[in-house]
C-alpha cells in the first residue's frame, strides 16, 4: 500500500461515490471537503494550477485517505483559497489515521527533490492532522510549523428554541428580541427559503446581486475571475444533495436581505449574508440569522457554525470560539521542540 497521485480531473470526477463514502467515515467530515466542493472549485479556479490529488487504497482497493492538493512549482497546497474555503484538511478513514499520514510523509520524503514546501491552511483545531503530521514529520527529518490563523465561532444547539433564548445572557437576549420585533413591526415581512435544484439558479443570482451592492469590497470579491462561476456550480451541485439553502427576506415585494447556508449532516453553516444598505438600521441580516437558528433547532441540527472570522455579532448569538490553524512542512529538520514534539 502506498500513496498514489491522481493528475487527471476527469478521473477524479469518477471518484465521487468513493470520495464521499470515505469522508462520511472520517473525522474530517465537513461540507468543505465533499467531492462536489472540489469539483466546483477546480472548474472555477483550477486553470492556474496543476491538478494533484494524493490518495491511498488498502489491499482491497478501498480508499483509506485522500489529499485534495494543488501543485505549483515545487510547492503543494490544499485545493482551496482563503476567500471561499473555510475548512481544509486531509480526508482519512477514522481507523487508518496514522497509517495514512505515515504513507503521506514517506511520499513527501521520496519526492523531496520536487516538493520543497507543503503549505496547508484552515485546518480546524480538532483535526488529527495537527497532531499526527508534526510527530511523524520529526521522525522523517522534515521541519514543521503550526500557527493559529483564525477563529470560527460555533453555537451548540439545545433541543428547543425557547431553551436557546434562555441560554443567552440578558443583554444579548434583550437585543435579539428587540431587533426581531423592530423588523416584524414593519409588517408585510416574508422569508422565502430556496433549496430545490430548479429554484437554486435564480436564488443565487438574487443573492449575488444583493451582495454586490453591499459595498466596494463585495464588488471586488465578485470581480475575481471564477468567483461567480464557483457559486453557481457549487450551489447547483449542493442543491442536488439538499446541502444548500438561500434564505431571501422581503419587505412587501422588495428583496432586502439574503443568507446563504450550507446544511450538512448535523451542522448548519452560516456561510454568507447580504443586505440592502437602505435597510441597514433595522438589521435584516440579524433577523435572518435568528430565523436560521430557529429553523436548525426545529430540524434537530446539533451545531450552527458561523465559520471564519471573529465578528462581534456572532458572539451575540451565543457562539463560542473554535480555532483554525495553518501548517507548513519543509525539508529542513525541525529545530523547535514546541512545534514538532
Amino acid at each position: 500500500m502506498r500513496i498514489e497521485r491522481l493528475e487527471k480531473f476527469d478521473k477524479f470526477i469518477r471518484l465521487r461515490k468513493q470520495w464521499n463514502e470515505l469522508l462520511f467515515r472520517s473525522k474530517q467530515n465537513t461540507v468543505f471537503l465533499t467531492h462536489q466542493w472540489f469539483e466546483a472549485w477546480w472548474r472555477s479556479f483550477g486553470k492556474e494550477y496543476e491538478f494533484s490529488v494524493l490518495f491511498a487504497r488498502d489491499d482491497a482497493g478501498d480508499l483509506i485517505g485522500a489529499g485534495p492538493l494543488l501543485a505549483s512549482h515545487d510547492r503543494l497546497y490544499f485545493m482551496a483559497n482563503q476567500e471561499v474555503s473555510d475548512y481544509c484538511d486531509f480526508i482519512i478513514d477514522a481507523e487508518k489515521i496514522d497509517q495514512f499520514y505515515e504513507l503521506l510523509l514517506d511520499y513527501f520524503q521520496e519526492h523531496s527533490a520536487y516538493i520543497r514546501d507543503v503549505e496547508l491552511i484552515n485546518i480546524p483545531s480538532a483535526s488529527p492532522t495537527l497532531i499526527s503530521i508534526p510527530r511523524i514529520a520529526s521522525e522523517r527529518s522534515f521541519s514543521c510549523g503550526i500557527s493559529e490563523s483564525e477563529v470560527a465561532p460555533i453555537l451548540t444547539l439545545p433541543s428547543s428554541y425557547e431553551t436557546y433564548i434562555d441560554s443567552l445572557n440578558r443583554k444579548n437576549r434583550h437585543e435579539l428580541r428587540r431587533k426581531v420585533r423592530r423588523l416584524e413591526s414593519l409588517g408585510q415581512i416574508s422569508i422565502q427559503t430556496k433549496r430545490e435544484p430548479q429554484k437554486m439558479n435564480a436564488a443565487i443570482q438574487d443573492f449575488i446581486f444583493l451582495h454586490r451592492k453591499s459595498n466596494a469590497s463585495k464588488q471586488e470579491f465578485w470581480q475575481q475571475e471564477g468567483m461567480t462561476d464557483f457559486f453557481r456550480i457549487l450551489t447547483h451541485l449542493f442543491s442536488l444533495e439538499r446541502w444548500v439553502e438561500v434564505n431571501l427576506l422581503y419587505f412587501k415585494d422588495k428583496l432586502i436581505a439574503g443568507l446563504l447556508n450550507f446544511v450538512y449532516a448535523d451542522n448548519l453553516y452560516l456561510y454568507n449574508v447580504a443586505f440592502d444598505r437602505e435597510f441597514f438600521s433595522i438589521s435584516p441580516g440579524f433577523f435572518l440569522f435568528n430565523h436560521s437558528i430557529r429553523q436548525a433547532i426545529e430540524e434537530n441540527k446539533k451545531v450552527v457554525n458561523f465559520l471564519r472570522g471573529g465578528e462581534k455579532y456572532k458572539y451575540s448569538f451565543g457562539a463560542k470560539d473554535s480555532k483554525i490553524f495553518s501548517l507548513t512542512l519543509t525539508k529542513e529538520r525541525c529545530t523547535s521542540e514546541d512545534l514538532c514534539d
